[in-house]
């Protein structure tokens, strides 16, 4: 009698139709549960409760046993939003079959296809808060700035649903009649099951939308869902009626995606943002390691899953822990007591990213194991890659706010935090490979600027001068250095910084107009207008300008660019130099007006006048104590570097923004990566980087051109040769062979050992 008792007064414990249930202690009522009446029977609502991992996992996994045909909800919504008959309330055989027709649209490979997409709609989201956090503190609502808006965004994309964006002012008023009634589908009798009137206008809405969008891709096929909804078989049958009305299978499908695909994410993202602000070690963590990022998605599913419960309906009698459940009984499968059942998780309780792998039930699982599990979790990763290097170490401004929604979800409404007052925003590259993707953050600045000048200086090549959008000073640089130049619409480039490194007010670049390159000189010749947006990111300094008593400067062409400022430098150090400036013909060699102030020490030679450069006569006898800098096309540094061979070591100093061509001292086959921090040992096959093998093991290399001449990617070798590829270290740098970059160069040795 006494265990009867108990076991009744725990289970009255439980109740999510409570309003503050889930605001209260939850957990607390589910540890009580699984200790004292893991099969507890609810006398008020009718329910038995299963609560342990191993109950809850066997019960999805018998879908014989445990029937979906009474609906997944335990409130009205199983009646009246997802009704009989439709896919939430289906049993095999016919769930297979209805399944089959969306199942292959959420595969994973397939929603890889959707990351870049993905990124475009967080980074808008997440664009203006860097602005905002760098003056000082700021305010950000998570919930209402990211964790509802993108997957309003993601998932209407991926139906073919009205987007915020579309210039039709009906559509745009359609999407927005579609994100209210999202909302209030939601609303509830507070305490009971009951839907209220609202949510049965909404749902009715919502219902009578889809329809309308049915039968008009029926006339007018799109590439969307619910194009591919109408245009399915089954058996040969078409899915989709001559006549859809609410109670038809599609409708029914397009309702329970309409209903998970949007709340079920925004929960997700929510919470794991609110975790990682009430566990500042495991966000420092992910900080220092983003490859934990995939880990700390799960953690906060497993912790807290958005999708707390799901109901079932016996078939037969099932005895559990003394507990008779008869045939017919209804069942609460209470996912988010199971995720927390210390018989499956040590310290269960506790958010830890460095969790070992292993299975929880925050996606469901069995026939009815949730279809969009791959879309969440890409869409949370994103989310966390693209915002935690721009919150930094943001803290929560205030309690948040639960969202109203049906008994079985956990998502918050209003989650603001407070960030930013560092005065300097991240460098955020994204690191791609099959399935997944690492975001970094480094201490590089990133900056939004204005373009304040545009200016001709020479046939093809224009001056841009760029100030930082908040008025605030620029990082201090030293000739040599180069800036990514970051444009929406166009590759990112590197371009040297040509202005005066006293003045942080400003940045200048040249930039030469290349009908053959990859977009970006031609986007901003064509394009790029003064007052213009653009996003600078550096400075970096792979040629940096050496102490010396005598220089010897050689330009071609843009190559003129970084050696303004060193010739400035020189002069200021009271050094001895001249350069020797080449090019096409006159009208095409830039800044000749700013090099005439330095009379005979510069020397321009246009092509069309006085011919080639005569590196022989310049070149051909070694100076001593001069240093040579020399930038410019890769025939004239190919050249120079001929010409230099019998000068003392270190005397040569060239910088190229196109990837010189390699002799290469090893065949490409295949070697051994042993990465030591990661204590993974990978094989790159010939025909392939060191950097894409390591990107698909997910540990992140920051990485920008790919080509061997930026120097984002260097890397640390602890054992092994490499066979060097790449146009940025020097001779006596590559001999020491301690380092390498490893988007072009392989090895020399069967085995290389890297700091990774």
């Amino acid at each position: 009698m006494a265990e009867t008792a108990t076991a009744r007064t725990a289970a009255l414990d439980y109740d999510p139709f409570r309003p503050d249930f889930y605001t209260s202690d939850p957990f607390g009522a589910y540890r009580r549960l699984r200790d004292e009446a893991p099969a507890a029977h609810n006398e008020r609502w009718g329910w038995y409760v299963l609560t342990r991992f191993e109950d809850v996992r066997a019960a999805a996994l018998d879908a014989d046993t445990f029937r979906s045909f009474e609906g997944m909800d335990i409130d009205d919504s199983r009646l009246e939003q997802v009704p009989p008959g439709s896919i939430g309330s289906m049993d095999d055989p016919r769930h297979a079959e209805v399944r089959s027709v969306v199942q292959p649209y959420f595969l994973p490979r397939r929603i890889a296809e959707l990351e870049d997409g993905i990124r475009a709609v967080v980074r808008e989201l997440v664009g203006s808060w860097r602005d905002r956090g760098a003056g000082g503190r700021a305010t950000v609502d998570l919930a209402q700035e990211l964790a509802w808006p993108m997957p309003f965004d993601v998932f209407f994309h991926l139906m073919g649903l009205p987007s915020r964006h579309d210039p039709d002012p009906l559509e745009r008023a359609r999407r927005e009649q579609l994100e209210h009634w999202t909302h209030e589908l939601k609303d509830r009798m507070p305490g009971t099951p009951h839907l209220t009137p609202v949510a049965r206008a909404a749902t009715a809405g919502v219902q009578q939308y889809f329809i309308d969008l049915l039968e008009d891709r029926r006339r007018a096929a799109r590439e969307d869902l619910v194009t591919a909804f109408v245009e399915a078989d089954i058996d040969g049958v078409p899915f989709v009626d001559a006549e859809v009305t609410p109670s038809s299978e599609v409708s029914g499908l397009m309702m329970i995606l309409f209903l998970g695909g949007v709340e079920s994410t925004a929960g997700l993202t929510g919470t794991l943002f609110k975790l990682l602000a009430e566990n500042p070690d495991q966000r420092a963590l992910l900080q220092a390691d983003p490859s934990l990022v995939p880990a700390a998605v799960e953690e906060a599913m497993r912790l807290i899953t958005p999708l707390q419960l799901t109901a079932r309906t016996t078939s037969r009698e099932v005895t559990l822990h003394g507990v008779t459940i008869p045939a017919g009984g209804r069942v609460v499968l209470v996912m988010g007591a199971a995720n927390r059942d210390e018989r499956q998780f040590p310290d269960p309780d506790r958010f830890d990213i460095t969790r070992p792998r292993g299975r929880h039930l925050g996606f469901g699982e069995g026939v009815h194991g949730c279809l969009g599990a791959p879309l969440a979790r890409l869409e949370a990763r994103i989310a966390l890659e693209e915002a935690l290097p721009v919150l930094g170490d943001y803290e929560l401004a205030g309690p948040p706010t639960f969202y109203p929604s049906s008994p079985n979800m956990y998502v918050w409404k209003n989650l603001p935090v407070t960030f930013g007052g560092t005065g300097r925003r991240p460098h955020v590259e994204a690191v791609h490979h099959r399935t997944t993707s690492v975001t970094l953050a480094t201490a590089e600045f990133e900056a939004e600027a204005r373009v304040v000048a545009k200016q001709e200086v020479a046939e093809g090549v224009v001056a841009l001068t760029l100030r930082d959008a908040g008025g605030r000073p620029l990082p201090a640089w030293e000739p040599g250095a180069h800036v990514d130049l970051v444009l929406d619409g166009a590759p990112t480039r590197q371009y040297s910084l040509c202005g005066d490194p006293a003045d942080r007010s400003e940045y200048r670049l040249g930039v030469l107009r290349d009908p053959a390159g990859r977009g970006s000189s031609r986007f901003v010749h064509d394009r790029l207008a003064v007052d213009d947006a653009v996003r600078v990111r550096g400075p970096r300094n792979n040629f940096p300008l050496v102490a010396s008593p005598r220089y010897l400067f050689v330009a071609g062409g843009i190559g003129i660019t970084p050696v303004l400022p060193m010739i400035r430098a020189a002069e200021a150090a009271g050094a001895d130099w001249e350069l020797v400036y080449g090019g096409r013909q006159r009208a095409s060699m830039a800044f000749l007006d700013e090099l005439a102030q330095y009379g005979d020490r510069v020397s321009v030679r246009p092509q069309d006048e006085t011919g080639l450069l005569d590196l022989d006569t310049l070149l051909g006898t070694p100076r001593p104590d001069t240093l040579v800098y020399c930038c410019g096309p890769e025939p004239l540094l190919a050249a120079v570097e001929q010409r230099c061979a019998g000068w003392p070591r270190g005397s040569l100093h060239v910088e190229r923004f196109a990837p010189r061509p390699q002799e290469r001292t090893a065949p490409d086959e295949a070697i051994e990566v042993e990465l030591v921090r990661s204590g993974l040992t990978l094989t790159v096959p010939p025909g392939r980087s060191i950097l894409s093998i390591v990107e698909e093991a997910g540990v992140g290399v920051l990485s920008s051109c790919a080509e061997g001449t930026c120097g984002t990617c260097e890397t640390a070798v602890l054992g092994g040769v490499p066979d060097h590829r790449d146009s940025v270290l020097s001779p006596d740098e590559r001999e020491a062979d301690d380092c390498m970059m490893i988007c072009v160069s392989r090895a020399t040795t069967a085995r290389l050992v890297l700091d990774l």
